[in-house]
């Protein structure tokens, strides 16, 4: 209060009745958005089951509600905003994976909370995901983002997919797989690899490979043995012929994660600034690579890495202070 009070007399041009309205807005604003929050429940399984009997999705919102300050923005100025609240309810079943630190959070709670963030992959905070009333993770975001409208634009093909894969189930032959297909193309990548069933069911009724999703999976097998090889070979230079062998065999879909294994293995080993500028030479080449992103943004990132090697010195000490778990020959 004295603090308050010093404020006011030092603003001496400051209208009394202005201040009074100043100090009463906090309350209004809160008080209106908690008029027009959204019903969040807190059961996993009762949202599945909701959702199923009402023919909707999930939206789960995963969180950190007492630590994580995105995860408070998202939820003050995206989740709980009016529109998109309204939207939300009549679209999906709303659910809060909460992992707080407060000591007084219910327990079992918690650890369903933290298995749920486990068997979803949760590595970061906040992220909000889009699931079907079986529980697959058909669309997301991950991140926070401020503009409710471009949030709902984020989680809409979450929705439509969840739709397809609904309407699928009553389908046959060509009609089930160009439904099932058009809900992979909408998941975000980062949704893949928890969509393996779905990716299974695709390649078991597409016998001619047309979504090449078999090319994917064969790509991604090679991707895993040539990963795994190279992590227990005796050295850092066997690791890096292995790697090399499966880049001479690479395709489109494992080029690009075959070359972030060589960039990163190379500037583990960097013994010279001439070996760091060839790590990055590397780096460059991932980048040209990678198919989910377009020209612009590729070349944006590519200025981004010319910055980080700018000084080649800084790079190679960095690369020394890598703890080694073998030698490099």
């Amino acid at each position: 209060m004295l603090a308050v009070c010093v404020i006011v007399c030092k603003m001496e041009s400051v209208n009394i009745s202005k201040m009074k309205n100043l100090f009463l807005m906090p309350a209004v604003v809160v008080l209106s958005a908690a008029v027009n929050a959204a019903d969040w429940g807190t059961d996993y399984e009762a949202a599945l089951n909701q959702a199923a009997s009402q023919g909707k999705a999930v939206l789960a919102d995963f969180t950190g509600s007492d630590w994580c300050g995105y995860c408070m923005r998202l939820r003050a100025e995206v989740l709980d905003n009016p529109s998109f609240a309204e939207w939300s309810e009549k679209n999906f079943v709303l659910l809060e994976i909460d992992v707080p630190h407060n000591p007084k959070f219910d327990r079992k709670l918690l650890e369903k909370n933290q298995a749920l963030c486990a068997k979803y992959g949760i590595d970061g905070y906040p992220t909000v995901l889009v699931l079907d009333a079986k529980g697959r993770a058909l669309g997301g975001l991950f991140g926070y983002e401020s503009d409710p409208l471009h949030v709902r634009s984020i989680l809409e093909p979450g929705l439509q997919a969840a739709q397809f894969v609904k309407s699928a189930e009553s389908l046959e032959g060509v009609a089930k797989l160009e439904a099932l297909l058009t809900a992979w193309r909408l998941l975000p990548e980062e949704l893949h690899a928890l969509n393996k069933e779905l990716q299974a069911e695709i390649m078991a009724i597409d016998t001619h490979d047309r979504s090449g999703l078999k090319a994917l999976a064969d790509a991604e097998r090679r991707f895993l043995a040539c990963k795994h090889a190279s992590e227990v070979a005796p050295t850092d230079a066997v690791a890096l012929e292995i790697i090399d062998a499966a880049l001479f065999e690479a395709v489109p879909q494992n080029k690009r994660q075959l070359l972030e294994l060589k960039y990163k293995l190379m500037l583990h080993m960097a013994q010279t600034q001439e070996d760091v500028l060839a790590a990055a030479d590397v780096g460059y080449m991932m980048i040209d690579a990678d198919l989910r992103i377009s020209p612009q943004v590729k070349e944006n990132m590519k200025a981004q890495l010319r910055g980080v090697f700018a000084n080649p010195q800084t790079s190679l000490n960095r690369s020394r202070m890598i703890r080694r778990k073998r030698p490099i020959r």
